[in-house]
């Protein structure tokens, strides 16, 4: 992951408004698009708040030196807005609702795999350390 920025760099926050509005403009073209809902700027912009929320999240992961946690999350994400489209695509009732559930679900297990994945990296820094490895 060498092509991330440094730690505490502020190139995190210039990724982290690329991802916010990467992630705001698929929500609106599932949302609006793919699901044919009546477009509201209520709902546009609430849509926009909560991407922005979470990819400044996840930049702020990366920003303190959580790589993997950034990382995964956003792929989750990613995932989560894939799932999103798929099941929003029939139109009988729920599917918005279940479609945006989906996406709160991959988005969370992407990020509890990148917890994971930093206590694990922590771990295997901590084992090298004490055994005097580089």
């Amino acid at each position: 992951m060498s092509w991330l920025p440094e730690t505490r760099s502020s190139k995190w926050w210039i990724v982290a408004g690329i991802s916010s509005l990467a992630a705001g403009a698929a929500l609106w073209l599932i949302r609006f698009g793919l699901m044919g809902q009546t477009f509201t700027g209520e709902q546009a912009l609430r849509m926009l708040l909560l991407a922005a929320a979470v990819s400044f999240a996840f930049g702020l992961a990366g920003w303190l030196g959580a790589r993997w946690i950034w990382g995964l999350s956003t792929l989750g994400m990613a995932v989560g807005l894939a799932a999103m489209a798929v099941y929003g695509n029939d139109r009988t009732g729920w599917e918005d609702l279940v479609s945006f559930a989906a996406f709160l679900m991959f988005t969370a297990v992407g990020l509890a795999a990148g917890v994971i994945a930093e206590i694990i990296a922590a771990v295997i820094r901590v084992g090298k350390g004490s055994r005097g490895e580089k």
